[in-house]
């Protein structure tokens, strides 16, 4: 296969790789388009996928390796990545806290979305009903009474799958709600698999994904289905599902769900599925006793055991217990899921109550490294990589972690999901290279510093000039730095893309398409670029097939609680609730979301009162 790939015409190959890379780093918003599979054989065009956003001095970015000793443990992955145009390509990433939230994951997730296809959204669950915080890209709601079980409880009352925490009713009125932000649920997200225990005593559920199509009635008491999750196919993709509990016999008593995944259902792009449970460790996965069964029929391509640090965060770092847990593990995964690459990561520097650096966690990095290679898994030295001992006060100078010396800010896990995605991609590209070797030490394969320079969005001197990258983002007075024909401002806390725009005399929506924004959340020490009056750029598209709200009369009042600043940014649309109004029916009538909502009237909660006027975005 790969002998006849290289036949292709180079000047061809030449074309279709410039005009991917120029999409990629353009500010035109992105929109899935066919990978040409020769493209991904090529180390030139992988390379060029590879970028960084900043360049911090204490990262050791030319040793950004995922590194392996036998050709066992990646180069099955490897194979299959040209396959991603017509074959799916899964991967299971599973943490702690770090991973809950997403945004680590996340952004691995769009990256390579963008450039390998969408293949779906991916594991989702119900947090709420769980008492704990969802996603950064969805929230969840949930009505009626609920128990829970995660894997960090002691006692497990309830059986756990791949994520690690189940919930449980005995409540016949009991409901729960994912609403996705804007855009990332994409058209061809239609089919839903909803993980739940299946036999003569589970309610069935009633399911609404659209406020003017009738709800699906899913039968969740067929044991004998063979699978432990329950298959939907919707006529659309919606970015808000609400699922009621639905007694149907008397023999009835309980509904118990382990979570749901998101996807295409046609066989391409790439299925980025994401788990983590605050505090969670090897200690914690071992609990999840369906664990096994749900990985064998999800088959992932490559897992991502992204964990540990827990498990000696707060006491003595007890190699044996690690040592056998860990294995324990791998021996779990490679049964499950014979055909499934393991790669190891490690924990980088953290510190135990803001004071005593954790000296332990250069000991796991030892140890990871060395079962990694015993059990021919592939292995992140992320310590080495992110700085090493004493690093994390590096991370918390410039904004990068939080307070605590353990958690990233959300500038952080971006910069952590990409490193670990670029060295990924170092890893694939090596292997390119070099075809017939079966090992890669970072030692080894060090990147030199002319290659590593053109890894960076913006040019870098290394030496003195490095400092200077780092001083823009987070300390420059007037947080402006020109360019040739534009602008790039450095956000500052209390900003918003109004101030901004009226700043430099330029629209809103300008600003959002020039930087590929989705919707007006702007983060404190990131840059935007502005283009110069009378720069060349193109202009933002006018989206044709936008459908405008229905506009209420003039004279009606404005809530009290919008500023002007925030009506401004706004269509000059209201709507005043009446009986029968929540904010799940408005946002599909005006074609919007919750949240949208909620953000443009400053709302806490869902509540809504008879005869309050909303402004509708």
């Amino acid at each position: 296969m790969r002998l006849l790939l290289k036949r292709i015409p180079f000047v061809f190959f030449l074309l279709i790789s410039a005009v991917l890379i120029i999409y990629q780093t353009s500010g035109v918003p992105r929109k899935e388009i066919p990978l040409p599979a020769d493209s991904l054989t090529s180390p030139s065009h992988i390379k060029a996928l590879i970028k960084y956003q900043s360049y911090y001095p204490f990262i050791n970015y030319n040793r950004n390796f995922v590194e392996f000793s036998s050709s066992k443990a990646l180069n099955a992955f490897f194979e299959k990545i040209p396959q991603t145009p017509y074959r799916k390509l899964k991967i299971l990433h599973m943490g702690d806290s770090h991973l809950q939230a997403d945004i680590l994951s996340g952004s691995i997730r769009n990256r390579l979305q963008e450039a390998l296809g969408y293949g779906g959204r991916g594991l989702v669950f119900p947090f709420k009903a769980a008492g704990t915080h969802s996603a950064y890209d969805y929230k969840t709601y949930a009505t009626g009474l609920w128990d829970y079980t995660r894997n960090t409880q002691r006692d497990a009352v309830y059986d756990m799958g791949l994520i690690g925490a189940t919930v449980h009713t005995s409540d016949s009125g009991a409901s729960f709600k994912f609403v996705f932000r804007d855009g990332f649920i994409k058209e061809n997200f239609t089919r839903v698999k909803i993980y739940c225990k299946q036999d003569s005593a589970s309610y069935d559920l009633r399911m609404k994904y659209s406020a003017n199509a009738a709800a699906l009635y899913i039968d969740c008491n067929n044991p004998k289905s063979g699978k432990s999750y329950i298959m939907v196919n919707l006529p659309k993709s919606a970015d808000t599902l609400e699922f009621f509990v639905h007694k149907t016999d008397s023999l009835q008593t309980r509904f118990e769900c382990y979570g749901l995944l998101i996807e295409s259902p046609a066989d391409n792009g790439v299925l980025y599925n994401s788990t983590g449970i605050n505090g969670a460790g090897y200690r914690s996965l071992l609990k999840q006793r369906l664990f096994a069964q749900q990985l064998t029929e999800m088959s992932p391509d490559l897992i991502i055991l992204d964990m540990g640090a827990n498990d000696f965060f707060a006491g003595s770092f007890y190699e044996p217990e690690m040592a056998s847990n860990l294995r324990k593990i791998i021996t779990m995964l490679q049964t499950a899921s014979p055909s499934s690459a393991i790669i190891i990561s490690n924990a980088q520097d953290i510190y135990y109550r803001r004071k005593r650096d954790v000296v332990e966690c250069r000991n796991f990095s030892d140890l990871t490294k060395k079962i990694a290679i015993e059990n021919n898994c592939a292995y992140y030295n992320y310590y080495d990589v992110s700085g090493g001992k004493a690093s994390m006060n590096q991370w918390l100078k410039r904004g990068l972690a939080q307070s605590d010396k353990v958690h990233l800010t959300t500038p952080g896990y971006n910069v952590r999901g990409e490193l670990l995605l670029n060295a990924l991609l170092n890893s694939y590209a090596t292997y390119l290279l070099n075809p017939g070797k079966d090992s890669l030490e970072a030692s080894t394969y060090q990147i030199d510093t002319s290659e590593l320079k053109n890894y960076f969005v913006e040019e870098v001197n290394f030496g003195t000039e490095n400092k200077k990258v780092v001083t823009e983002v987070y300390h420059e007075p007037e947080a402006i730095t020109e360019g040739e024909n534009k602008i790039y401002y450095t956000i500052r806390s209390g900003d918003n893309l109004g101030s901004i725009a009226q700043k430099f005399g330029v629209s809103i929506r300008e600003l959002q398409y020039w930087n590929s924004l989705s919707g007006t959340k702007i983060i404190a020490g990131k840059s935007l670029v502005i283009y110069k009056k009378g720069a060349q750029v193109q202009a933002p598209p006018v989206n044709q097939k936008q459908v405008q709200p229905t506009v209420a009369p003039t004279t009606q009042k404005s809530p009290a609680n919008v500023t002007p600043n925030q009506r401004n940014n706004y269509r000059k649309a209201s709507h005043i609730v009446k009986s029968g109004d929540t904010l799940w029916a408005l946002a599909q009538k005006y074609h919007t979301s919750v949240d949208a909502i909620k953000k443009a009237n400053n709302l806490k909660s869902d509540k809504l009162s008879l005869g309050q006027v909303l402004l509708i975005p």
